[in-house]
């Protein structure tokens, strides 16, 4: 894995300095990324997007990226550790047991969705995001394969010009620790931002301590007709798993570790690397070209009770498109392409170390998403857009070893799968925008899905796939104090992947049915001031909700009939407000969220309640006089009122051996945490 990550740091490294050599003298516009493709602004868009930016991200003062998601309504990042974490969009991706799937998940214009579709988004460090952007339902037309959405990080950017840094050192319960230091600077054609941060926990339950190395740079040159883009993002992990507990154990004492998993003491590290370089080409006036080379690479350990997996993964591949506006019609097409490689052993787990070797296999996905996307303005308060996307997966397998002979070797491939969209805006009553839309999405199996109990690859199963509807309106009231959205949707689900579990370690895919995700979402953001003066008393209060009913509308699964039954895993309402409150330099934040009930099971005779959570903070900046420092000091409790509940549940868990199914993951109790900010600026 050594010799990847060089390979990966040669060629970006080369790449670099050939697009150097050719760069021009004189300095472009700053360049911005975002999720939408024509850079309209997000009240015109023709789709629901929510949207956070820099000052939002780190005056809320979140510990982890899933904290930030969770603000979004309709979108629910369940929390089973902090290395176990689940993102489910509009109901979509409820059933992946213990990551995200089903999702497109992106850091600038690099990939964080693996060549099997599974999406890590729990270890990018919130100092290292400038901006959070999410795009609700199938965007394929853009962005390739996605059912529920998009997520997309994009890096700090130094707006001013100059240097300027940043240290913070905060402590909390359970020995919880974070120390970082970021800087930016800004002068003429160069634009840098780098950071380096330090996260760790003992965790209050058994066998959960956490510890998370971050670092990341981000750096732009801009030209006379070429902008050069650098990422790089580097994440060391150690995590211990405590894994989930039975309902007895949940009530009981929930900070014990569930199964063996203490016993032998379960856990998972990982180096991974991550990087991009992009260019961007202002070929004529009407002409745009933007090419992006990216690759990852990872080598992850897992040691867990039924077998250790050592796996390594690394891939590189290039996005690249086209955009051409003439008058009232602009257009978008290109193309993504990666290969990745991956093997993985698993060995027998003894209680010091790993045993014998069980399996040894290795694979290569090739991936293949073909897009174009045009927008049409033939009024200045009317907006269309419309595309579709080809996308082509195939993989193969080579079994080097099985303990059992068993031979899985074989290539394999998906039909090509074409996925229109159609979607208009319309702006009336000068800030108010309605907007519908009708697009087309799917989602491939993972490997783990593909491979059956007897060791052969299922080639019949065929990918999720889906279409969504969508009606919405949004717009400004009274001058700007108050932003609203409001969204209607159905998402009309077949060919169902539901997870089969034959024991703790072996599960696989079926296709089982259709299904219906059906919601509605509203957003309200308000203001006492919508500008901000350092002088006077100003109040901001935030409001993300949603309502959904999300049903099997055709399924059958090992004979028994579900049809009608609610999908497990997805609250049927979630509720985040937050009422802020600053006079001169301080200000008091009182969140609070409301998870509702969830069914645990596909047979709807087991059911979750809901819960509230409340968390508190308070900040003070402290500038100096005739300094360019300042500090700002922050203390907070989370979950103000000590509440007991279950942050993720292990929908269908399975019961072996006569011991009762382990369907909760235990939620932290009551935590305080101090904090102190160091600025130069």
């Amino acid at each position: 894995m050594g010799k990847r990550i060089g390979m990966t740091l040669a060629l970006m490294t080369l790449a670099c300095l050939l697009a150097y050599s050719q760069m021009d003298t004189i300095q472009l516009e700053d360049v911005t990324i975002g999720v939408l493709p024509f850079r309209e602004g997000s009240l015109e868009a023709t789709g629901a997007v929510f949207n956070m930016n820099f000052d939002e991200i780190h005056r809320a003062g979140q510990f982890s990226s899933s904290d930030l998601i969770n603000l979004a309504p309709g979108v629910f990042m369940a929390n089973g550790t902090l290395n176990t974490q689940r993102l489910v969009i509009r109901g979509v991706g409820s059933r992946t047991p213990y990551n995200t799937n089903r999702i497109r998940a992106y850091l600038d214009d690099i990939p964080l969705t693996s060549g099997d579709g599974i999406s890590t988004l729990e270890d990018i460090d919130v100092s290292s995001i400038g901006k959070l952007v999410i795009l609700k339902g199938p965007s394929s037309a853009l962005y390739g394969p996605g059912l529920g959405g998009i997520v997309r990080f994009t890096s700090p950017y130094p707006v001013q010009p100059g240097f300027s840094a940043s240290l913070l050192s905060e402590f909390g319960s359970f020995r919880s620790r974070r120390y970082g230091l970021t800087s930016t600077y800004k002068k003429n054609r160069w634009a840098l931002a780098g950071g380096l941060s330090r996260s760790s926990t003992d965790g209050y339950r058994e066998n959960s301590t956490y510890k998370r190395t971050n670092a990341f740079i981000n750096a732009r040159r801009f030209g006379k007709t070429h902008t050069l883009s650098l990422t790089l993002h580097l994440v060391r992990l150690y995590a211990e798993i405590p894994s989930s507990l039975s309902e007895a154990d949940f009530l009981n004492d929930p900070a014990q570790a569930g199964g063996s998993w203490g016993q032998i003491q379960g856990y998972e590290e990982y180096l991974k690397l991550l990087g991009g370089i992009s260019v961007q080409s202002e070929l004529s006036r009407k002409l745009n070209n933007h090419f992006t080379l990216f690759s990852n690479s990872n080598d992850p350990f897992e040691r867990r009770p039924f077998n250790t997996l050592d796996d390594q993964s690394f891939n590189l591949g290039i996005r690249e498109y086209l955009e051409f506006s003439f008058h009232t019609i602009k257009l978008r097409t290109g193309f993504e392409y990666f290969q990745e490689w991956y093997t993985w052993q698993i060995y027998e787990t003894l209680p010091e170390t790993s045993g014998t070797l069980l399996a040894d296999h290795g694979e290569k996905r090739r991936y293949l998403n073909g897009f174009i996307l045009g927008q049409w303005r033939p009024h200045e308060k009317f907006l269309v857009d419309a595309g579709f996307n080809v996308n082509l997966l195939n993989y193969s397998l080579q079994t080097n070893y099985r303990a059992d002979s068993t031979d899985q070797s074989g290539n394999y491939r998906y039909r090509p799968v074409l996925s229109p969209r159609l979607g208009i805006s319309y702006r009336h009553g000068g800030q108010i925008w309605t907007y519908a839309n009708a697009g087309s999405g799917f989602s491939a199996p993972s490997l783990e899905e593909t491979l059956l109990p007897e060791g052969l690859v299922n080639s019949a199963l065929k990918p999720e796939s889906g279409w969504n509807l969508e009606l919405g309106n949004r717009g400004l009231l009274f001058a700007g104090q108050l932003q609203y959205e409001l969204a209607v949707y159905s998402i009309l689900l077949r060919d169902l992947l539901v997870t089969e579990r034959i024991s703790e370690d072996i599960f696989y895919g079926i296709n089982a049915g259709k299904a219906r995700n059906t919601g509605l979402e509203l957003l309200v953001n308000g203001s006492l001031y919508p500008e901000a003066h350092p002088s006077r008393l100003n109040a901001t209060l935030g409001i993300a909700y949603n309502l959904s009913d999300n049903r099997f509308m055709d399924f059958v699964d090992d004979g028994a009939d579900y049809s009608g039954n609610t999908l497990p895993g997805i609250p049927v309402q979630e509720l985040a407000g937050e009422l802020t409150g600053s006079f001169a330099e301080i200000q008091v934040s009182l969140q609070h969220r409301y998870t509702g009930q969830q069914w645990i099971n596909d047979a709807n005779d087991q059911v979750y309640e809901g819960y509230h959570l409340t968390n508190l903070r308070l900040s003070w900046n402290l500038w100096f006089a005739s300094s360019p420092f300042h500090l700002t000091w922050h203390a907070g409790i989370r979950n103000l009122f000590n509440v007991a509940h279950a942050s993720m549940i292990l929908i269908n868990a399975p019961s072996f051996g006569g011991s009762s199914p382990r369907y909760y993951y235990p939620g932290s109790p009551r935590q305080f945490s101090f904090g102190i900010r160091l600025t130069y600026k």
